[in-house]
C-alpha cells in the first residue's frame, strides 16, 4: 500500500501485487523441473533389444547428437533407420554366405542413398548386434560409404565389466 503525503488528496494506488505472481510462476517451475526428467525422448528409444559389442574407450552407449540418423541391424537381421523398417534380410540366415546377402547390400544403399536428411548430412551410426556375422556387417558398412555417408559411427555398449576385461597378452621372457 502507498501512503500519500500530507497535504494530498487521497486517490487510488497503481501499484502491482506481484507476490502471487511469483508465486504461481516457482509452482509451475518445480513442476516442470520434476516432470522433464521423466519425459524420454522418442528418438532414444530402441526397436529391438539388442545385444552390442563392448569396447573399453567408448563414453556413452548412443551418439551424443542425437538428432543424427541410427542405422539398426537386429538379431533376425532386419534393417531399420530410426524407426523405419528398410528391409528384412532374414531370408538370408539360411543360407549364410556373401551372394545371399547382395540384394539386401542394394536395398540398404538404395534406401539409404534416397534418404533427403541422410544425403543433407553425410552423418550416421550403426547399432548392430553382436552376433550378427561379421561379413554382413562389413557389407553393410560397406554400402553406408558408396550411398555417401563421410562420417560414420559405431555404437556399442561402454567398458567391459569387471569380469569380461580382456587379459593382457602374456610376454614371454627373451634370453640374453
Amino acid at each position: 500500500m502507498g501512503m500519500n503525503p500530507v497535504g494530498r488528496k487521497r486517490g487510488a494506488v497503481a501499484e502491482i501485487n506481484v507476490t502471487p505472481l511469483v508465486d504461481v510462476m516457482l509452482v509451475l517451475l518445480v513442476i516442470f523441473m520434476i516432470s522433464t526428467p521423466l519425459m524420454a525422448p522418442q528418438n532414444q528409444m530402441k526397436l529391438v533389444e539388442m545385444n552390442l559389442p563392448k569396447t573399453t574407450n567408448n563414453p556413452t552407449p548412443m551418439p551424443a547428437d542425437a538428432k543424427k540418423l541410427i542405422l539398426s541391424i537386429s538379431p533376425r537381421l532386419e534393417v531399420f533407420i530410426g524407426e523405419e523398417k528398410i528391409t528384412d534380410c532374414s531370408a538370408a540366415l539360411a543360407a549364410p554366405g556373401p551372394a545371399t546377402y547382395e540384394p539386401c547390400f542394394d536395398e540398404i544403399e538404395r534406401k539409404l542413398s534416397q534418404n533427403a536428411k541422410l544425403q543433407e548430412d553425410k552423418t550416421l551410426y550403426l547399432m548392430a548386434d553382436a552376433d550378427i556375422r561379421y561379413g554382413f556387417v562389413v557389407g553393410v558398412m560397406n554400402r553406408i560409404r558408396k550411398a555417401g555417408v563421410t562420417n560414420f559411427g559405431m555404437v556399442t555398449n561402454p567398458g567391459y565389466g569387471a569380469d569380461e576385461a580382456p587379459a593382457p597378452p602374456e610376454k614371454k621372457p627373451t634370453k640374453r
